[in-house]
């Protein structure tokens, strides 16, 4: 059964306890209704654990991600600012989703995942070659 539709059910049985219509009651469809309702907030709690849990990680590695960032930069208010915000009760999903986007972005300016520039092998200044200058090569 749906959750809406089990909403729906319960309502009814309570409408009829209200206005005390026990012959309008049909117990064996409540004791069904109120078994899967039972069901369904067993479900339900494991659900908000699990969505918790998520939430905790995700809002876990926007902050080290601010962290990472503000120590690079030597900006110890940046990391703050986002903490706080994190902390908010207020924060709307979408909002969350718009800042570790925006950490991402800062992060990944911050820490390329590729070098930046290439180390030129064959040019020879003077008598030295600049793969004289790399750490580990032997010639």
């Amino acid at each position: 059964m749906q959750t809406q539709e089990l909403v729906e059910a319960l309502k009814e049985h309570v409408t009829c306890l209200d206005a005390e219509k026990i012959e309008k009651i049909d117990f064996d469809q409540m004791q069904e209704d109120l078994k899967n309702s039972i069901e369904a907030l067993i479900s339900l709690q494991r659900n908000k654990r699990l969505c918790e849990k998520l939430l905790a990680d995700f809002k876990s590695e926007i902050k080290k991600m601010s962290l990472a960032i503000s120590r690079a930069k030597g900006d110890v208010n940046a990391s703050g600012l986002v903490e706080r915000f994190l902390s908010s009760e207020d924060l709307s999903f979408e909002e969350l989703v718009l800042l570790r986007d925006k950490v991402r972005e800062d992060f990944n300016k911050s820490f390329p995942s590729r070098t930046q520039a290439k180390v030129v092998d064959s040019l020879e200044f003077g008598e030295l070659k600049i793969s004289e200058f790399k750490a580990g090569v032997k010639e």
